[in-house]
């Protein structure tokens, strides 16, 4: 790529919102320094935690204000409800040809394909303390139920990501969501005198190094995190597991100069060269069909590729875009 010519206004950076540990150091090293290098563009990381858009990115998009970044790197709910909303500038295929390049998963149905990609899709699996299980890794995700863990359990919080399993595990299809999940309230409400804590993974290995973690509920990057310094392994129990999609895309209100750039870098990081090298690095599943899958996903009860669901129970982004807070009202009921 040469060297994009930089406007005034972009001020020679481009401002990505991004998390922290495994999941930033993955973009910094992997997309954002090379298109550095290749762009003549700074590119500066604004950091946030959680799967909600931090409140000075939703206010400004609700007030119709500048954006505080110039491309969000988000899950694919808030980016589709971004979407749904006018909130995301378009991705120009005329402007993007790789875009053309890329597996069906890549681009979410309806208007909202239109301006949002999925760079990857992650895999949930089932983080363990190995001295807890030295017989060998859990293969049922029926252990969660175990009193010999109870209070020794960690979800993210809402429980998301756990819906298909925990429909899945009282006897429920996959076809009863969203009209019929009372198979997975039920589930989650056996459940809830097992858990500790409902966090994301930052500050979680200090839990897991004081032994008072026994299992977590994990996107697969956070628990190769862990596995850095810690005794924690990770499987895939034999119900299958579940997964979810990230997202890039531009807000709207982001102006002309910059958002030519910030598709730019967006279109960089679909590269198969560079999906490679940041699919590797945070244990996900590439889009471009050119990119190998991550050596730490090539089993046999995993997906072989993007499109593939082998072993997984797929719950469309959009039904959880959709349905996210009444989800979320009836998780609160249970959990109390």
């Amino acid at each position: 790529m040469g060297c994009v010519a930089v406007g005034s206004s972009l001020d020679g950076t481009l401002t990505v919102l991004t998390w922290g540990g495994r999941w930033g150091s993955a973009l910094r090293d992997a997309v954002s320094r090379p298109f550095e290098r290749a762009a003549g563009v700074r590119v500066r990381h604004r950091p946030h935690v959680g799967l909600a858009l931090p409140p000075a990115l939703a206010g400004a998009l609700d007030d119709g204000e500048r954006p505080p970044v110039d491309v969000v790197w988000s899950n694919a709910v808030p980016a589709l409800r971004a979407a749904w909303a006018g909130h995301c500038l378009p991705l120009d295929p005329a402007r993007m040809p790789v875009l053309a390049e890329l597996r069906r998963r890549a681009r979410p149905d309806g208007a909202a394909g239109g301006c949002v990609v999925y760079p990857y899709v992650v895999y949930y699996v089932l983080g363990y303390h190995e001295e807890v299980f030295p017989d060998g890794p859990p293969r049922s995700w029926e252990v969660l139920l175990d009193e010999r863990h109870r209070g020794r359990v960690a979800l993210y919080p809402h429980g998301n990501g756990l819906h298909a399993i925990a429909q899945t595990m009282r006897g429920g299809g996959l076809d009863g969501i969203p009209a019929d999940m009372e198979a997975c309230w039920d589930f989650l409400g056996r459940l809830r005198p097992q858990v500790a804590e409902l966090e994301y993974s930052v500050g979680m290995e200090e839990r897991l190094r004081s032994r008072r973690l026994d299992l977590c509920f994990r996107a697969l990057p956070n628990v190769l995190e862990f596995q850095a310094e810690l005794p924690v392994g990770w499987s895939v129990p034999d119900e299958g597991t579940s997964d979810t999609a990230d997202a890039l895309w531009i807000p709207r209100g982001v102006p002309d100069s910059v958002s030519d750039v910030a598709r730019r870098y967006i279109a960089f990081a679909l590269r198969p060269d560079v999906q490679q090298d940041w699919c590797q690095r945070l244990g996900v599943m590439p889009v471009h069909p050119e990119a190998r899958t991550p050596t730490m996903l090539r089993r046999s009860d995993l997906p072989a590729h993007a499109d593939d669901f082998r072993g997984v129970l797929h719950i469309p982004e959009s039904v959880k875009a959709e349905h996210e807070e009444e989800w979320r009202k009836r998780f609160a009921d249970v959990f109390g």
